[in-house]
């Protein structure tokens, strides 16, 4: 090879180095630096969601506390079932066609599973059927769903004794 290079025209050995150096610098941009940035911007995107979800949160709280504070008057019992209620206050609250499935367990507690719905739509509603009906989260499961914002929720609510 070196017997080959040294055949060479002195023009023709430079436009073979300059090639050899420009491959060098594009695989080193391409297997390098490009993997490096688009990791960089990942990371930059994540932390930016959880802030927006930190701050969503932060909210909501609030909004829960403040409910939790007017909740003990008692002006609030169910009106009609538990399931009634449900069906009733979803619509309103805009995720009647999240919910898959109910299924209720006994004349106070009642299942739901949610598929693809907004996590602050369903806060407020929670806070909105405890509030106003005194209704009670008993356990809830929330995951993740690929779109931000967007949940898949099983809980168990719970009637207030009457």
């Amino acid at each position: 090879m070196t017997k080959w290079l040294a055949n060479l025209q002195p023009r023709e050995r430079r436009v073979l180095v300059f090639g050899a150096l420009s491959l060098a610098a594009m695989l080193g941009y391409l297997f390098l630096f490009e993997p490096f940035m688009a990791e960089r911007d990942q990371l930059i995107n994540r932390v930016q969601a959880q802030r927006t979800l930190r701050a969503q949160l932060a909210r909501i709280a609030g909004e829960a506390k403040a409910l939790r504070a007017g909740a003990g008057r008692r002006d609030n019992a169910v009106q009609g079932t538990l399931l009634a209620v449900v069906s009733k206050t979803s619509r309103s609250g805009g995720i009647k066609e999240s919910m898959k499935r109910i299924a209720p367990e006994g004349g106070k507690k009642a299942r739901l599973w949610f598929e693809n719905v907004s996590f602050d739509k369903l806060m407020a509603w929670l806070a909105a059927i405890s509030g106003s009906n005194g209704i009670k989260v008993e356990n809830i499961n929330v995951t993740a769903e690929d779109t931000p914002g967007l949940v898949r929720v099983k809980l168990t609510l719970t009637a207030p004794d009457a």
